[in-house]
């Protein structure tokens, strides 16, 4: 086989498995690490694996994130030229991770014999993604199960071993699809993990209750989604017409939700200054009964002139005249914030408030029997953030964002999908509210309802159960996280013990 032929799989796998606009094929995604194990297995030495392992990562990542070019090109500044490169020199970074697996993998299989190699390899690809949601910021955007999400029975598996332990088990079974002519156990493998998958999906999305899982209450929550204008939405001018929008589109609802859930800054001022608008926000939640949470910049003021953003979700409760918030922790880096920007001469490469910093409280909003765990954009794409938010007493999970900066692109698909995962992996509702869509109501079983479409007014009452109780997965969830972390060290370990001696007796 040609090099460049598991090179083109691995692109064309990542293009069309993660969420896309034109063609998506979830199960291909399972080609990508089959095409990685090609590229170690047939690779003449660690070092080929490596560079070919770095292309094949590169170019998949491209594929599933060209739309990072988007923002940077139509609300950041820059001309097209410099735009075009972010996503690809992104990609080459994120190709450093699978460069680094299929190197490893091509050692491997030196060292160990082809049913524990494929056990190794769901390990290795279980401390890839571990990492990519941590080193540099974190940006595990690339989970290879969430490609999996739109397929409910084919993703329960993350509510027992994680988003990334289900990707790992089925890296393990691509390696074993290779191994399956020399080893007899890696057939079993194969037909036993993909058994499991499909009768623990089966039996899960079939069933009334969820086990483990207690429903304390129903809710109902207004999902609002205003679909502004990202050209238009921090110009002063359309301030007031953003704002009359939400309330006229708010009260098509109100009459039959606990809740209005606004997106994520959907009102481009700051709400603690007071003035006519939060006072008719105020008046509409006393008049209707019903709490607003919405997102807006808000800031602590330290001294004259020196002051701290934040992106901060507010909630606006009825016959109270403050306001109870959350503070993003995790922000955007060259988004929000700018990493070394005493170092780089660059500026935020696109528009916003100002420079945010992250807050520190991870408490749930409460309002009446709802308490709710907050995520703010890409926040709900990192498992730990919404572990912490359970951990802290939330009933259920809301997500706040505003993906019109991606356009028609991929991004909005790609990120439900990753919020899925974590309504699986914590065994509650999601509510998703969002500026330009996909905004969505997903159970804890990964199904979604109430979705929108991209680009379009929409007010939907979306129906959702507040749950006790915690998943396997939530229980043991520093267990889970470091086992992988642990056993791959130790194959590490093992390799290397290996190689050693197999040098020493050719010497001999």
């Amino acid at each position: 086989m040609h090099p460049a032929v598991p090179i083109l799989i691995a692109m064309l796998s990542a293009g069309l498995g993660y969420a896309n606009p034109l063609l998506h094929l979830p199960a291909a995604i399972l080609a990508f690490p089959l095409a990685l194990g090609m590229i170690a297995f047939s690779a003449a030495s660690p070092r080929k694996a490596l560079k070919r392992g770095w292309i094949a990562g590169s170019l998949a990542s491209l594929a599933c994130m060209y739309w990072i070019a988007y923002p940077v090109g139509v609300y950041g500044g820059l001309p097209w030229a410099l735009a075009i490169p972010c996503p690809v020199l992104i990609a080459m970074a994120l190709g450093a991770y699978y460069a680094i697996y299929t190197y490893i993998l091509n050692l491997a299989a030196r060292a160990f014999p082809p049913f524990a190699l494929c056990i190794f390899s769901g390990l290795l690809w279980t401390s890839m993604e571990t990492a990519q949601g941590y080193l540099f910021s974190g940006f595990p955007w690339m989970t290879l199960s969430s490609a999996l999400a739109f397929r409910p029975e084919w993703i329960q598996g993350a509510a027992f071993i994680g988003a990334y332990g289900l990707s790992g088990l089925l890296v393990s079974v691509a390696t074993a699809i290779l191994c399956c002519k020399i080893s007899h156990p890696a057939k079993i493998w194969t037909i036993a993990v993909v058994a499991v998958i499909i009768i623990l999906g089966g039996l899960r999305t079939t069933q009334e209750q969820f086990s483990n899982l207690t429903k304390t209450g129903e809710t109902s929550i207004g999902l609002i989604q205003g679909n502004i204008d990202q050209a238009k939405k921090w110009d002063a001018k359309y301030k007031k017409t953003t704002f009359e929008k939400y309330i006229r589109l708010s009260k098509q609802v109100a009459h039959k939700t606990d809740l209005m859930l606004w997106p994520e800054t959907a009102m481009p001022f700051y709400l603690q200054d007071g003035g006519i608008m939060r006072a008719e926000i105020m008046h509409f939640a006393t008049e209707t009964n019903t709490p607003v949470l919405t997102g807006a910049p808000g800031y602590v003021l330290h001294s004259k002139g020196d002051f701290s953003l934040y992106n901060r979700a507010y909630l606006i409760s009825p016959n109270k005249k403050y306001m109870d918030w959350y503070d993003k922790s995790h922000l955007v880096p060259f988004g929000e914030y700018m990493p070394f920007k005493e170092y780089l001469p660059l500026g935020k490469l696109v528009q916003g408030a100002g420079d945010f910093i992250p807050g520190s409280d991870a408490s749930p909003l409460k309002s009446g029997d709802l308490a709710m765990g907050m995520l703010i954009c890409y926040e709900g794409i990192f498992p730990e953030l919404a572990q912490e938010r359970i951990e802290k007493g939330a009933n259920i999970l809301i997500n706040i964002s505003n993906d019109a900066w991606y356009g028609d692109t991929s991004a909005p698909r790609q990120h439900l999908n990753l919020v899925t995962m974590r309504a699986v992996e914590q065994g509650r509702y999601m509510l998703r509210g969002t500026n330009t869509g996909i905004s969505a109501c997903i159970d804890p079983l990964g199904r979604v309802s109430h979705a929108t479409e991209l680009f379009v007014d929409a007010a939907v009452a979306a129906e959702a159960e507040l749950i006790s109780g915690n998943t396997f997965y939530h229980a043991n969830y520093r267990a889970i996280t470091i086992t992988p972390l642990v056993m791959t060290l130790l194959g590490a370990i093992w390799i290397i013990i290996n190689r050693r001696k197999k040098r020493a007796e050719i010497q001999i």
